[in-house]
């Protein structure tokens, strides 16, 4: 199905657009849009960098560059913003720059927003009809020596690393034909080659997901489609040696829903959660076979997949309901979202049943944005960083524009069991951690933990450098940025060596 919007012009709602900033929790305080592009050099640090440090943090955040033409819009929606901190011999430097996206530039021309509702083109200005509306505001992926500004709508916008100049839609010499490209990329350690996929390719609420097998010199080797049990988000998945794994959750979307102007997204709990397991050999699209979770729950963000023998291991953060402060629910719109917590799922491949799946939490702690060592994906490991709270050390804090903001980072050891935590602090709020390690043969944790805190009393951001495996120990360094940068979602660490 094409998605014209000439033929369903009708179906436009009526927009409520008055160039103000709406006065809702996405717009103003801590969370409104900062929409400063600019670079501050040398930094002020309190501690001491480690001199091995030499390379870039760099992260996506969506900040919206206009008043959007729906008081009701979303954090979701806002344009990417890139901030970096770039390292070096001790010392730091900020930059910030939007991604010259084609919806960026139009409605810097007109001045004013053009583009309508979360992935609702039938929202739009006519005069934008047909045009790119991505907004490449989700995250970041490094792949050989190519950096990708992503949002799982789109195809991936190519990024100068050094400068983060846009340099254009990127496309992989043409063999990327899909309208979108995950987010949630993976590359697997021991061979070097990158997982991707896509869902709603053609633009529009369908069943099919697409699977991408990128090599490690950066080709596009193959894609595969296959059939999902319904159409809904799937924001990330997982890899482990011989499989890429989907959990498909009762976030759908209905297009007539979307076409009368509603949310694009919907919690419905009547659906089953179900698990598709894929092999990764050539054609195993061809092969997936579907398990069902004991009940409908969301998988939010995954740390990682590995095998046993028979045995697959799914670690992931599981909710009990859908992002509810995003989208709402369809059979209950009183119902509040709950936090997740990290489970492991194991599945029994030489099982006949379909619901084969054991459930088994990982730790008694709520958390989101996980984060392992990623040089041991797809191997079991010892090690997970996850945001959090913790109200033995600090107050909960207000709820945001995304949710309950963390005041922690955590780290679970799951070879002792042992959960330690750094506390941000009054009003701060500490965002997702980047594990770098120390060295490239570091021992699995061995390393540094990097984090972005907002310190909301204050109206200003600082970066955060932390022993990975003793948080509680508090800061090596903090690199305190003069002002605040917005609220952001997901970054990378890259080497210093790879910047040029």
């Amino acid at each position: 199905m094409a998605l014209d919007i000439a033929a369903e012009a009708t179906a436009r709602p009526h927009f409520d657009y008055d160039g103000q900033w709406p006065d809702t929790p996405v717009f103003k305080g801590y969370a409104a849009p900062v929409r400063i592009e600019g670079d501050v050099y040398d930094l002020e640090v309190v501690g001491t960098i480690p001199p091995e440090l030499d390379g870039a943090y760099i992260r996506n955040s969506a900040d919206h560059a206009f008043p959007p033409r729906f008081a009701g819009d979303l954090f979701l929606n806002g344009d990417g913003m890139l901030h970096k901190v770039r390292i070096k011999d001790g010392r730091a430097d900020l930059s910030t720059r939007y991604v010259q996206t084609e919806k960026l530039r139009l409605e810097r021309a007109a001045r004013k927003a053009l583009f309508g509702a979360y992935r609702n083109a039938f929202t739009d200005d006519p005069s934008v009809a047909g045009k790119d509306r991505s907004t490449a505001n989700t995250s970041v992926i490094f792949h050989a020596g190519k950096l990708l500004a992503t949002k799982e709508a789109a195809k991936p916008m190519l990024i100068d690393p050094a400068t983060l100049a846009t340099l254009g839609t990127y496309d992989y010499d043409g063999k990327l034909q899909s309208e979108s490209f995950t987010a949630h990329a993976k590359i697997d350690p021991a061979t070097g080659e990158m997982v991707s996929y896509g869902y709603f390719t053609k633009g529009v609420a369908d069943r099919i997901i697409e699977l991408y097998y990128i090599d490690a010199s950066g080709a596009l080797t193959r894609t595969e489609s296959f059939e999902a049990p319904y159409p809904s988000m799937v924001h990330d998945f997982l890899l482990s040696p011989n499989y890429a794994i989907f959990t498909i959750c009762p976030m759908t979307c209905d297009w007539d829903r979307v076409q009368a102007g509603e949310a694009f997204f919907h919690w419905d709990d009547r659906l089953p959660t179900m698990v598709g397991v894929v092999p990764r050999a050539p054609g195993g699209t061809g092969n997936v076979r579907w398990f069902k979770a004991p009940k409908p729950v969301m998988e939010t963000h995954t740390f990682n997949a590995w095998e046993d023998g028979a045995k697959l291991n799914l670690e992931h953060f599981i909710t009990q309901t859908g992002w509810l402060s995003q989208f709402p629910d369809i059979n209950d719109p009183t119902a509040k979202e709950q936090p997740p917590f990290a489970q492991r799922w194991t599945i029994d491949l030489e099982a006949n049943e379909d619901d084969a799946i054991v459930q088994t939490r990982m730790f008694d702690h709520i958390g989101e944005m996980p984060m392992i060592d990623l040089r041991f994906m797809t191997q079991r490991t010892r090690h997970f960083w996850f945001g959090t709270s913790n109200t033995a050390l600090g107050p909960m804090l207000p709820f945001g524009a995304k949710g309950p903001p963390f005041t922690c980072i955590g780290h679970f050891d799951a070879e002792t069991g042992a959960l330690d935590f750094f506390y941000a602090g009054p009003d701060s709020s500490p965002e997702e951690p980047i594990f770098v390690p120390r060295s490239p043969d570091a021992a699995e944790g061995d390393g540094w933990l990097m984090t972005v805190v907002g310190r909301r009393a204050e109206n200003r951001t600082d970066f955060v450098i932390l022993d990975a495996r003793n948080l509680s120990a508090g800061p090596i360094a903090t690199i305190k940025f003069p002002c605040r940068v917005h609220e952001g979602f997901h970054g990378i660490w890259i080497p210093g060596a790879a910047l040029g």
